[in-house]
């Protein structure tokens, strides 16, 4: 399970890349289509277009890595205040509640990508933009963070069978000071020294 969970997590990391490289890209191309109106007067709008479709994808893209990296927001004002065992199981309906909605997304994502391929709809741009291409990298990110929570969700509830407690919590808690201490300071002493 420990080689799984290692493919899952590096496949999550690249693809959370691949969406940052996105952004990247369109945020350069918005840029090169603002400054050619402004300067070389010519009048071509892709930018939006292809901006809009690449913050869709490379948020879903990134979504199994923020779960791997229990990087996603909640709200944990009562959490905080109720004890380690209800807490416990506040982070395990946290992340049972994410991998539905996860799932739920994903169930009509697939309806939507599915009625874009059977109409061989387009955008209704200069591009013409196959709708379905957009959409199903849109539903790869969704489906595969769906496969991410449903696996933590497995990994807890192996890790209960073999009586680790400590090992399910510290898949489903919320980094707290302590953890984002240690982590700032694993990334200090990664850091190469430079001689001066």
């Amino acid at each position: 399970m420990a080689r799984l969970h290692d493919v899952v997590a590096g496949l999550s990391l690249w693809m959370a890349r691949i969406g940052g490289l996105m952004l990247v890209a369109a945020s350069g191309l918005i840029s090169i289509e603002i400054l050619a109106r402004k300067f070389i007067l010519i009048p071509f709008s892709v930018g939006s277009e292809l901006s809009s479709y690449a913050l869709a994808i490379a948020a879903s893209w990134a979504f199994g890595y923020a779960v791997l990296n229990r990087a996603h927001v909640r709200i944990d004002v009562v959490r905080n205040w109720t004890p380690p065992a209800v807490r416990f199981g506040l982070d395990v309906l946290a992340l049972a509640t994410l991998a539905a909605a996860a799932l739920i997304l994903s169930y009509f994502a697939w309806d939507t990508v599915e009625t874009s391929w059977l109409l061989g709809a387009r955008e209704n741009t200069s591009l013409g933009t196959l709708l379905v291409i957009p959409q199903g990298l849109w539903l790869i990110g969704l489906i595969w963070f769906a496969l991410v929570c449903v696996e933590q969700l497995v990994l807890v509830g192996l890790a209960l069978l073999r009586g680790s407690p400590g090992e399910a919590a510290a898949i489903v808690a919320t980094p707290d000071v302590a953890d984002e201490v240690e982590e700032a300071l694993e990334a200090v002493d990664a850091q190469p020294v430079v001689p001066r």
